[in-house]
């Protein structure tokens, strides 16, 4: 019995691995660009409504020594302008992971 339950499950693990793999693929295709500069996109107004720019936010904070002369945390805000939603996104990992996100809900990509 135990050794009939035991080829069944290795049977069926390698039934679903190809199902698996395909799952794997389309994670790694659905996941942030992580290579993306902090100075990526340009620098930009609010452009109007139906332009198709996608517009990037960041709103936080850094304790960096150097620029706060060892006092508190430091505003860091960024605004820019992309021609994609993923690279738009990537920024956005990469300013999260640079940064500490502040208090305003100024973290978004938005398409105009």
């Amino acid at each position: 019995m135990k050794r009939s339950a035991l080829v069944l499950m290795f049977g069926l693990g390698f039934v679903a691995q190809p199902v698996l793999s395909v799952m794997d693929m389309a994670e790694v295709q659905a996941a942030v660009r992580k290579n993306v500069s902090e100075y990526a996109g340009e620098r930009c107004n609010t452009p109007p409504r139906g332009s198709g720019v996608i517009v990037g936010q960041y709103s936080g904070t850094t304790d960096n020594p150097i620029i706060s002369m060892g006092g508190d945390n430091v505003p860091v805000s960024a605004y820019r302008c992309f021609r994609s939603m993923e690279e738009c996104q990537g920024w956005l990992y990469t300013m999260r992971s640079k940064y500490t996100d502040g208090i305003s809900v100024l973290i978004n990509c938005k398409k105009h």
